[in-house]
């Protein structure tokens, strides 16, 4: 059985320094008690597209922090919408570089949230996180209650 205390998280980064930039950001989260709350977290960390799907269709996540650059994935949009049609979890995109289009279509196609590595301190991270799986977990009721709109093939694309 899991334990509902400890917040399990995909970290999906190829670069070895970028995972340990993070991986030091989510620990110094924890000693800091800022995963409230949950008391700590858990890290599974892998390092391409394959093992991603492959993780998210064997296991449960918290959250998915994901870095779209891989070396198997064809493009930065099809990364995110692969790992979005197996996830079951909510999506952090950890950026290169700021692009405000790719971000906007990113959260458009449903991520929680897109953070540029270089920025990235450990409050502002630890908030990212909580409320990504909070508004996750609200999304089921808040689509019961939005009125329906007409699906196109531009918007089918971007809500599926």
């Amino acid at each position: 059985m899991l334990d509902a205390r400890i917040l399990k998280l995909l970290l999906v980064e190829d670069s070895l320094e970028d995972e340990r930039l993070l991986s030091e950001a989510l620990l110094e989260i924890e000693e800091r008690w800022l995963w409230l709350p949950w008391h700590s977290a858990g890290i599974v960390p892998v390092d391409n597209l394959a093992d991603t799907l492959d993780c998210l269709r064997t296991d449960t996540f918290d959250a998915v922090l994901l870095n779209l650059s891989l070396p198997d994935s064809p493009t930065l949009l099809d990364c995110f919408l692969a790992v979005k049609a197996v996830a079951g979890a909510p999506i952090i995109v950890l950026a290169d570089e700021s692009d405000e289009s790719l971000a906007a279509c990113l959260l458009r196609a449903g991520a929680q949230d897109v953070l540029i590595k270089s920025e990235i301190e450990c409050v502002p991270l630890s908030r990212a996180i909580r409320y990504a799986i909070e508004r996750e977990r609200r999304s089921p009721s808040l689509k019961a209650q939005a009125p329906a709109e007409p699906r196109t093939a531009k918007t089918a694309m971007l809500a599926d």
